[in-house]
């Protein structure tokens, strides 16, 4: 019987210890996670929505647009959301675009002319200091003044637009996530 209880207390015992440390942390996980959710999406919707009126300050609030979304390149450059200036302005379209790193996020401000006003890197995974030199605002701000790319390829673009130097692949998938959105003011008519 004493043999039972040693290997009870040698192999199931501690099984059943991590077995029962397992479902709590689980729970304790769950439970956070159910807390802090609903405050992580106010607080980007909140981001998102100061970003727009950054974009296109002209803007006096913002409606999610019903259109149909442009795919440029199926996973690898698309509009993820399109919102329009309730007061015609102009709107605000949030591309994914393929990047070194992975996906990035780019919100691109268009007025109702059909220019850029603005550009804005809100999400990546770009080496620091190497590829985030295509998100700073000194590269960003070429763009402004533009309706419209006559390439997706930022090569294409050398004299008015510059990529940066050992940045090539995150330079360019900003570049394609302004044409994109260009494309998406195209799809859309404009601002109606």
């Amino acid at each position: 019987m004493e043999n039972k209880n040693s290997a009870f207390k040698e192999f199931i015992s501690p099984i059943l210890v991590l077995v029962v440390i397992c479902f709590v942390t689980t729970f304790l996980l769950a439970f956070v996670y159910g807390v802090t959710a609903p405050i992580i999406a106010e607080n980007t919707a909140k981001a998102a929505s100061e970003a727009r009126m950054t974009l296109l300050p002209a803007a006096d609030n913002f409606t999610e647009s019903g259109a149909d979304l442009v795919v440029y390149e199926e996973g690898k450059v698309y509009v993820e959301d399109c919102y329009v200036a309730d007061n015609g302005e102009g709107m605000v379209v949030t591309v994914k675009s393929n990047s070194y790193g992975g996906m990035l996020t780019a919100m691109v401000g268009i007025d109702k002319d059909g220019a850029v006003t603005g550009v804005q890197v809100t999400e990546h995974a770009d080496t620091p200091g190497v590829g985030t030199k295509a998100h700073a605002e000194g590269h960003l701000k070429q763009y402004v003044g533009h309706t419209e790319l006559a390439s997706d390829n930022i090569k294409a673009h050398a004299d008015d637009i510059v990529e940066v130097t050992g940045a090539s692949v995150s330079s360019g998938a900003v570049h394609k996530a302004v044409y994109c959105a260009l494309e998406q003011f195209k799809a859309m008519g404009g601002v109606n």
